[in-house]
């Protein structure tokens, strides 16, 4: 025993000697000690590994009993404060292992989907870069040829004869209707403005 037992209310393993008899083998042995308040004394009961002991620790002694041995770990877990029964139960322990897996499945595929949304994002940035490329381009294009194409309508209405083929060219190139170039034509012709 590592501690000294002076919590009435918690139980130690501690060494204990073999009961004396001659078919007994001569180990050390592991049993609990506890608090009987009946008998107003502590006490051990058998070995942990169900073998007959005398009663008393033998608190100096190594544990040699290698069914005490296998048993240790799990007594010394139980014997722990705060230890809770259901931290050995299987059924217990089975659900918490399907919780625990459900969780790690629920959390894969949340990275899935975060991780396909941000494919989908960088899916469409890339496109309203390239979107952004192909308006720039147009744009730099358009400014480029307007000066030229402002200078073909120049050259086409120097050339017209009529004010229907002044106002055709100056439709065309300003975006007008028909019917619009046909009343300008119409009021050159005829000296009047609108």
């Amino acid at each position: 025993m590592t501690e000294t037992a002076e919590d009435l209310t918690r139980r130690y393993l501690v060494p204990v000697a073999r009961l004396n008899l001659p078919s007994e083998p001569d180990v050390i042995h592991l049993s609990v000690y506890q608090w009987l308040p009946a008998f107003d004394a502590w006490a051990t009961g058998p070995a942990i590994c169900g073998s007959s002991t005398q009663q008393g620790p033998l608190l100096k002694a190594t544990v040699t009993c290698e069914g005490c041995l296998a048993y240790r770990g799990r007594y010394e877990r139980m014997l722990a404060p705060g230890y809770r029964p259901e931290d050995d139960d299987p059924e217990v322990l089975r659900e918490r292992l399907t919780a625990a897996v459900d969780e790690r499945d629920r959390a894969r595929r949340w990275a899935v989907s975060l991780e396909n949304e941000n494919r989908h994002l960088g899916d469409q940035t890339r496109e309203a870069k390239e979107q952004a490329r192909v308006a720039t381009v147009a744009a730099l294009n358009l400014q480029r040829q307007t000066p030229d194409a402002a200078q073909r309508t120049l050259g086409r209405i120097r050339k017209a004869r009529t004010w229907t083929a002044v106002w055709v060219e100056l439709g065309q190139y300003f975006g007008l209707t028909a019917e619009q170039c046909g009343l300008e034509a119409r009021a050159r012709r005829r000296g009047e403005s609108l």
